[in-house]
């Protein structure tokens, strides 16, 4: 604008004659300035049009970013909401079961598929007795070093805490010596603990192969199913005292007279079915006053509880033995015929008379009268085959006690 107007100027002085200059050469260089004017003016438009173009590519670069961080943010929160959906049905399938080894299956089956993580998931359960860890169930687990836990269920297990650990061999937390077999198995793991009324009842625990392969949104999705695990692990482990309870001596720690029963009437059945044979011995301990009197009350209880303990001992898998009323106990022997649960009768009232027990620090020698009776050879229903083996306990008593009688 500013060469327009001098040329402007200088065209008016041209026309009253200031310069001498002929009209046609003034007319061509007012026209060289406009044009260099207008040419100028356009440069400086295309610059700052340039500009501006460059400016809202770098806005809609920003804008095409955040979008897209927005779509991931939301593809996250989205898969979140999947997780926690999971939840209910986790919730629904653990409240269905009573049965403890049900709901330990459970836990690890329904963990593994919410997270949706591959390698190992472990789930141990603190033994009370010995306050240590014992494995109760696991997916994926093909190696598995120690069944009692490794150094990271144990730092849980002590600090009372969840844990994430991203690469086993830089956590400053575990010495190298404790992690050296088990990089060999897995390199990152999350853990929380089982926690009920303020125990540990438990460990819940997922490791992989790979380094960084679990974050704090998993670890809080394992503390969540873990609180849920622990109320439902301890209402099994109720729920299984108090059956025990109803079924167990609270004394011997044997089967009660009434479970024996129903279970005798099974196995008669089951024996009758594959036409095969069960025995039962009916055990008396004899001149059990005699303990009483001379060692006091306790004694008898002692020597209860070590007559349970030796049977216990000696009995095979799936045979019973019941304290049937006072001190006299049966044992049912599945399988066997009058002749072998004679001689099984026979090597127990052995062991137990020469295996002398000390009360109040004297050796008590212990000894039994047995009645032995068999189904079918002997009876077919069950209070007749109690009742058979009952006369053959007395007689044996009649007899001098300190033995056993099959016929």
């Amino acid at each position: 604008m500013l060469f327009l107007s001098v040329a402007i100027v200088i065209w008016q002085d041209l026309k009253i004659g200031l310069y001498g200059y002929s009209a046609f050469t003034m007319e061509f260089m007012i026209t060289t300035l406009i044009g260099y004017a207008f040419l100028r003016q356009r440069n400086r438009v295309e610059a700052d049009s340039a500009l501006k173009i460059e400016r809202l590519e770098e806005d809609m670069n920003i804008l095409s970013n955040d979008i897209k961080e927005k779509n991931l943010g939301v593809h996250s929160l989205e898969e979140k909401l999947n997780r926690y959906a999971m939840l209910k049905g986790v919730i629904e399938s653990l409240s269905t079961h009573l049965s403890l080894d049900d709901i330990n299956n459970l836990v690890i089956e329904e963990s593994v598929k919410t997270l949706g993580k591959s390698g190992r998931a472990l789930l141990f359960l603190v033994d009370t007795e010995k306050q240590d860890l014992m494995l109760s169930a696991s997916s994926g687990a093909s190696r598995i070093k120690t069944k009692k836990g490794d150094t990271f269920d144990h730092w849980v297990l002590r600090h009372r805490k969840s844990l994430i650990v991203e690469d086993i061999t830089r956590d400053f937390r575990f010495p190298v010596d404790d992690v050296e077999e088990s990089k060999k198995i897995f390199k990152s793991l999350i853990a929380t603990p089982l926690i009920s009324e303020n125990k540990v009842i438990g460990i819940m625990r997922m490791d992989n192969p790979d380094v960084f392969m679990f974050t704090q949104d998993d670890l809080r999705l394992l503390d969540i199913i873990s609180d849920l695990a622990a109320v439902v692990i301890q209402n099994a482990l109720f729920y299984s005292r108090t059956q025990e309870l109803a079924i167990k001596d609270g004394l011997t720690g044997l089967v009660v007279r009434r479970y024996f029963l129903d279970r005798l009437e099974e196995e008669i059945k089951r024996a009758a079915h594959r036409k095969g044979a069960i025995s039962i011995l009916m055990m008396d301990i004899d001149h059990f006053k005699e303990y009483n009197d001379k060692f006091g009350h306790t004694s008898g209880d002692l020597v209860l509880k070590y007559l349970a303990r030796t049977l216990m001992s000696m009995v095979k898998e799936g045979d019973i033995v019941a304290r049937y009323g006072g001190e006299e106990l049966v044992i049912l022997l599945c399988g066997r015929n009058k002749k072998e649960a004679a001689i099984e009768a026979e090597e127990m009232r052995r062991t137990i008379q020469d295996k002398p027990l000390t009360l109040r620090r004297h050796a008590a020698t212990i000894t039994v009268s047995i009645g032995v009776a068999n189904s079918p050879e002997d009876a077919i229903l069950p209070e007749e085959l109690i009742k058979i083996a009952d006369e053959r306990l007395y007689k044996a008593k009649t007899k001098g006690r300190n033995r056993t009688c099959s016929v």
